[in-house]
């Protein structure tokens, strides 16, 4: 048992000795749960203990001595889905779905990796507009704080649309009917690992990028089905991990080639995303990122955009910060 003391951080005991069941993450493999145990503080605030595994084969791929936030931002991503079948009663066969999801490191100091234990922490949900949510259309907000060894580390905010089951096939159909026929997609090299801060050419998810006019940078999702993380389960769209990831990389392409990045050695300290529609394995997607200024502090913000059918499907915003930090 861990119980943590400190003043901001939740009072709460829980567990790291196991997972979740896999169903209540929506994953497949044991190895792929981050929830580890959770608890109802009162109607609108849960509290979650969250682990990544330090060996995990896409999150211990990097090139710098901290915990990637991106793997927290997956963490806190299946604890939305932990809480709403765990908490609020809507069953695992409910379809739901995340229409925008932001993250923010205020503690990057608290995702130091000291090479011996796993990144593992608490982290704090409060929920608004739950009402209907279970029994028709409705969205649900979550605003969450990350608590690092002691410290809060990182803000999370997303926002879960559910439909009955009935509502959401009638939707996705009409979305493939007014899509042109899906064509096959030409195998496209993905760019070098060390490039987008990688050691592992496996999870590298963008092709070769080109010159899109005015400092944009355009490339192609490249999409492994068999990869162990980004597709854990069968999909009948794209994953938003990979699609997230895949924005990533365009953004540190986009930020080394505008001399923003010095390196392509960098930390993710922002991001917001929008999700407007469901994008479809079968046919290309493009990725898009821009550089759209450096802070005073040294962060490079990146605007970031993705395509299919000549449709946007995704809008936002990453904060990047080159490694080591120089202020």
């Amino acid at each position: 048992m861990i119980r943590s003391d400190a003043v901001d951080v939740p009072d709460v005991d829980l567990s790291f000795s196991r997972t979740v069941p896999c169903a209540l993450a929506h994953r497949r493999a044991l190895g792929e749960v981050f929830v580890a145990d959770s608890t109802q503080v009162d109607r609108d605030e849960f509290v979650l203990a969250v682990q990544v595994p330090r060996a995990h084969s896409l999150w211990g791929d990097r090139r710098i001595d901290v915990h990637d936030p991106f793997a927290m931002g997956e963490a806190a991503r299946q604890s939305v889905f932990v809480l709403v079948h765990q908490y609020l009663g809507i069953p695992r066969e409910q379809p739901f779905t995340l229409r925008s999801f932001t993250l923010r490191v205020v503690d990057l100091t608290a995702f130091a990796d000291d090479r011996r234990t796993p990144q593992e922490g608490l982290l704090r949900y409060r929920t608004r507009n739950r009402s209907g949510l279970s029994t028709g259309v409705g969205v649900l907000t979550l605003r969450g704080e990350l608590f690092l060894a002691g410290r809060l580390a990182m803000e999370v905010t997303a926002e879960v649309v559910g439909m009955p089951p009935d509502d959401y096939e009638v939707m996705r159909a009409f979305q493939r009917a007014r899509q042109p026929d899906s064509e096959p997609v030409a195998p496209v090299p993905t760019v070098p690992p060390g490039l987008v801060g990688r050691y592992d050419e496996r999870n590298v998810v963008v092709g070769v990028p080109v010159d899109g006019g005015s400092g944009e940078v355009r490339c192609r999702l490249v999409l492994d089905e068999g990869h162990p993380s980004f597709f854990d389960h069968a999909y009948d769209h794209l994953p938003g991990p990979v699609a997230v990831e895949g924005l990533r990389q365009a953004a540190v392409l986009a930020a080394t080639g505008a001399g923003a990045l010095p390196h392509p050695v960098s930390v993710v300290t922002g991001c917001e995303v929008a999700f407007s529609t469901f994008g479809q394995l079968d046919h290309p997607l493009e990725c898009t990122a821009r550089v759209r200024g450096v802070t005073a502090d040294g962060s490079v913000e990146v605007a970031v955009a993705m395509y299919q059918f000549d449709e946007q499907l995704i809008d936002g915003t990453i904060t990047l910060v080159s490694w080591p930090v120089v202020r």
